[in-house]
């Protein structure tokens, strides 16, 4: 991957951003890691996948979270800090024996001083982003507006309580791409090129 270590990548939900990562890896030959952080890490510190999705609907809405979650604030800052120091460790770990793209997770805070990374965003505008979710996530149309503004929150949240830096400013990365204009396949290829010419 030429002087660029690995690429990452932060997504508006439904804006194709894991697929954008995953065309970007395979024209680079390299690993595209998305959900997968999630499992590593949930392993790492000894806790099951299922408490990680309790633990972000927590997040999300504190009033619909278990009892065994709504104990106390030091409980789920106990819990946030366990799973971001997992995958940061894990996330490190991975660029300093391979090139490769990850999504989400704050990577590119992460890995900002110790490898060349470009930090991409993905977004779409809000039409492109309904159709996804409905014919690719099968979404009820009544149900979408609500499902966008979860996750993009569950997402700004993550990202912004864990870095000094802000999710949705176009400051924040490298490059902002709009794949409804540009076509997953063209915002892959932007990266590329990118990384190919970075040496």
């Amino acid at each position: 991957m030429a002087k660029i270590r690995a690429v990452t990548i932060e997504r508006q939900y439904c804006s194709g951003g894991s697929d954008i990562g995953k065309l970007t890896a395979q024209a680079l030959g390299v690993k595209c890691y998305d959900h997968e952080l999630v499992d590593l890490a949930a392993e790492r510190i000894g806790i099951s996948k299922d408490e990680i999705k309790r633990y972000e609907e927590a997040v999300i809405n504190p009033l619909r979270a278990p009892l065994s979650l709504r104990t106390g604030i030091d409980r789920k800052l106990d819990l946030s800090e366990k799973i971001f120091a997992a995958e940061a460790e894990l996330i490190q770990e991975i660029v300093k024996k391979e090139s490769c793209v990850i999504v989400g997770r704050c990577a590119g805070y992460i890995l900002k001083n110790v490898v060349p990374i470009l930090n991409v965003f993905i977004y779409t505008d809000h039409e492109n982003r309904v159709n996804h979710a409905m014919d690719v996530h099968n979404i009820p149309y009544e149900e979408v507006e609500n499902r966008l503004k979860k996750y993009d929150r569950k997402r700004a949240d993550f990202y912004n309580r864990n870095t000094t830096r802000n999710w949705s400013s176009m400051q924040t990365y490298d490059i902002c791409l709009n794949s409804g204009r540009l076509g997953y396949d063209g915002c892959a290829r932007i990266i590329t090129d990118h990384v190919r010419n970075s040496g």
